[in-house]
């Protein structure tokens, strides 16, 4: 028996429109300029692993996210600016 890899599309898709609503970078330029790796932005964003909390925390504090819309996609809690990019 097999165990099926979990994985995280949804947040992925989430991380993708955040870098894209507040930046025009490739991901590798956007995970350097946060202090990620490449490969672990890559990762994140493409839904393979999960984001960590601390990591997506800072991402809320720059940018007026909440960490119900990173991991849940719940869209109340956004900073106004965050909430028309998004």
């Amino acid at each position: 028996m097999t165990a099926e890899k979990k994985t995280y599309p949804e947040i992925g898709a989430r991380l993708r429109k955040v870098r894209e609503a507040f930046s025009d970078l490739a991901q590798n330029a956007w995970a350097e300029r946060h202090g990620f790796g490449t490969s672990q932005w890559n990762n994140w964003e493409n839904g393979v692993r999960r984001i960590s909390v601390d990591e997506a925390e800072r991402l809320c504090d720059l940018y007026g996210l909440s960490l119900d819309y990173i991991y849940l996609g719940r869209r109340d809690g956004l900073s106004e600016k965050a909430s028309k990019l998004l």
